[in-house]
């Protein structure tokens, strides 16, 4: 039971480190300067995905290990 509890965290810290890199990395910024004026909604809607594939999978690991 711990191991799934340590993929799906590793996958989620990864998936998210990952992800800040892309938005923080200079070819980014440098690619688009309109990214860092217009990054409110962007944030928020990746903010918010995070939070709900991270319930989902929580809620499954939970279904998975309880049947």
């Amino acid at each position: 039971m711990g191991i799934g509890y340590i993929l799906i965290i590793s996958v989620i810290v990864i998936a998210l480190l990952a992800t800040l890199a892309v938005g923080f990395s200079k070819e980014n910024k440098d690619g688009n300067p309109e990214y860092d004026r217009k990054h409110g909604k962007k944030w928020t809607r990746l903010s918010l995905l995070y939070v709900i594939v991270t319930v989902l999978s929580l809620v499954a690991l939970f279904w998975y290990i309880s049947t």
